[in-house]
């Protein structure tokens, strides 16, 4: 008995032992394998693509302990051995993606961008720009006065490397975007008094003019919201009730806006004076360059059609009587 006991007991290693060896280089599938490794995905993910035996995948993980997972959709050709697929993991993709960041974005749209294209965290971009402005500041000048990085995550198209991106690079790589293309090619001096202002202003005439708006059109735009600052008026655009409630565009929808039309705050510009507290978004050159050098004009009223095509009007009475002219 005892000696049946030890070779069980003999035995029963060596078993598994060759099981696991079996288990980790056998052939998984000789056809091209598409993977896709979503944000939270372990490489238990294998086991559940292949029908695994999730123990010995457990005793593998253990011993061959792997770089982190990183989540993107992977091509995978060849014999494909447990091994094999787990190291090609770990390999670095070369291919850079695009990632567009578009004007009038808040810092909430640009999170979620990352996060659908699983480049960060849910949530990531906002903490770092808690975090991190104080430190930036150093190394930005025009973010001397700020309390967001927000106002000036440039709005472009930048490359990024799924497999290596850092969001402090990513970060930098904008606002150095902004430095070249609004304070160097501008030629604006963010020092001056009145520097924060334009920028919450180019960020309304972001917001209200149209991407089929021509500069010279925008530069009217920005002349009458000047205006109307200059003359007391109160600005009356709707495109900046979103803002304090934290959403995305795609969220600020015209039933939102209605819905909230007459909440008292320090961005709704129906009922108070002056400009919003801040920026409500982010903003291109062109907006920025409409308020520096907005266009002299008798118009205190602007609308888009429905084809967005902008008009404009002298007087509210003009405006009123052209209203239901241009927008069915």
């Amino acid at each position: 008995m005892k000696k049946l006991l030890l070779l069980i007991i003999l035995i029963i290693p060596w078993y598994f032992l060759y099981s696991y060896n079996s288990f980790k280089s056998t052939i998984l599938t000789k056809e091209e394998q598409v993977i896709n490794i979503k944000q939270w995905d372990t490489y238990y993910k294998i086991a559940d693509e292949f029908n695994l035996n999730k123990n010995y995948m457990r005793f593998y993980l253990k011993f061959n302990p792997p770089k982190d997972l990183k989540a993107w959709t992977y091509s995978l050709t060849g014999w494909l051995s447990l091994e094999w697929i787990i190291n090609s993991l770990n390999t670095p993709i070369t291919n850079d993606v695009s990632i567009t960041i578009l004007p009038w974005w808040t810092i909430y749209d640009i999170d979620d961008l990352l996060t659908k294209n699983s480049l960060i965290n849910k949530g990531e971009l906002i903490e770092y720009n808690e975090k991190n402005i104080i430190t930036l500041k150093w190394n930005y000048f025009f973010l001397k006065n700020a309390s967001t990085l927000e106002w000036f995550l440039y709005p472009d198209t930048y490359n990024v490397n799924p497999n290596n991106f850092k969001l402090d690079d990513f970060i930098k790589k904008l606002l150095s975007n902004f430095d070249k293309k609004v304070i160097k090619d501008l030629e604006i001096d963010s020092s001056s008094n009145d520097f924060l202002d334009n920028i919450i202003l180019a960020s309304i005439v972001q917001k209200e003019a149209n991407q089929k708006d021509t500069l010279q059109e925008t530069k009217i735009i920005a002349w009458i919201l000047k205006k109307r600052l200059d003359e007391d008026w109160f600005l009356w655009t709707d495109a900046t009730i979103c803002y304090p409630y934290e959403i995305t565009s795609d969220e600020c929808t015209p039933s939102f806006i209605v819905n909230h039309i007459d909440d008292v705050n320090d961005y709704n510009t129906r009922n108070m004076k002056w400009l919003t507290k801040t920026p409500i978004c982010n903003s291109s050159a062109d907006s920025i360059e409409a308020v520096y050098n907005s266009e002299d004009t008798p118009y205190y009223f602007y609308l888009h059609d429905n084809d967005w095509q902008v008009h404009y009007w002298k007087t509210n009475e003009e405006h009123v009587a052209n209203k239901m002219m241009y927008i069915k």
